[in-house]
C-alpha cells in the first residue's frame, strides 16, 4: 500500500531544512566586534550625540519655514512660531532639560531623548525664560455626567481677539509624541499652521484648530509678549 505524504507537510519539513541550514552558515560566522571588544552599535545610534543643523526654507511668500530632522519637532515648532532658527539651539534645550530634572529629582530622560524628543516642561520653560507669557489655552474639567471636558480659555482670548493682538505670537501644540505651532501669517490677518513635517506652513481655519483642542487632540499654549 502506497501512502501520499500530505503536500502541506512536505513543504513544512522543507522550510525546516532551509532555516536548519541557514542557522548553521550564521553560527559559522564570526562575530564582528569593535576594537575595544564590545557589540557594535546598532545603525541608528552610530550617529549619536552628532550635532544637527536646523533645516531651514524660505516659502514662496518669503515667509520662514523650518522641517524637521531626528525628533527635534519641539526646537522645529519654537523656531518656526518665532521665525528664528538662531533660538534655541540644542545645547540650551538639553541644559534645561537637565536643569528640570534636577529641580524635580527626576530621571533626565523623562525630560528629553538622546535624539530630541523633549517634555512639554522644557518647551514651555524655555520660552518662558525668554522673557514671554506661555499660557494653557484648554481646561480641562468634569461635566455633569463624570465625562471629561475641555473649555477654551476665554480669559486669555477668541482665536478673533488673539488674532488683533499685536502682542500675541501664536500656539505651541502638543499632539501625541510631536509638536507644531500655529503662528499669524506674514500681513497678520490669518492663521498658520507650521508643522515641520511638511515642506511649508499653510492656511489653517480657526474653528478646526479650536476643535482639535476641545476634542481632547491636542494640548495647546498661548506665546505672547509681556
Amino acid at each position: 500500500m502506497t501512502t501520499i505524504e500530505d503536500p502541506l507537510y512536505a513543504v513544512a519539513r522543507k522550510r525546516k531544512r532551509e532555516w536548519e541550514t541557514i542557522a548553521k552558515q550564521v553560527s559559522a560566522c564570526e562575530s564582528k566586534q569593535s576594537a575595544g571588544g564590545g557589540v557594535p552599535k546598532p545603525y541608528n545610534l552610530r550617529q549619536r550625540g552628532a550635532p544637527v543643523e536646523p533645516v531651514s526654507t524660505t516659502m514662496p511668500d518669503g515667509d520662514f519655514h523650518e522641517t524637521q530632522r531626528g525628533m527635534y519637532c519641539g526646537m522645529h515648532a519654537i523656531h518656526n512660531l518665532f521665525r528664528d532658527n538662531t533660538w534655541p539651539t540644542v545645547t540650551e534645550m538639553n541644559t534645561l532639560a537637565e536643569q528640570l530634572a534636577k529641580e524635580a529629582g527626576d530621571k533626565v530622560y523623562n525630560h528629553k531623548s538622546f535624539n530630541g524628543y523633549y517634555s512639554s516642561d522644557v518647551i514651555v520653560r524655555i520660552i518662558q525664560d525668554k522673557g514671554y507669557i506661555v499660557r494653557n489655552m484648554v481646561k480641562q474639567m468634569r461635566g455633569d455626567n463624570g465625562n471629561q471636558i475641555w473649555l477654551w480659555n476665554h480669559e486669555v482670548g477668541t482665536m478673533h481677539q488673539l488674532l488683533n493682538n499685536d502682542n500675541v505670537l501664536g500656539f505651541i501644540i502638543h499632539q501625541p509624541q510631536h509638536y507644531t505651532a500655529l503662528r499669524k501669517n506674514l500681513d497678520k490677518d490669518d492663521w498658520q499652521y507650521s508643522n515641520s513635517y511638511s515642506k511649508q506652513s499653510n492656511y489653517m481655519n480657526p474653528h478646526e484648530f479650536c476643535k482639535q483642542a476641545l476634542n481632547g487632540v491636542w494640548t495647546v499654549w498661548c506665546v505672547s509678549k509681556k
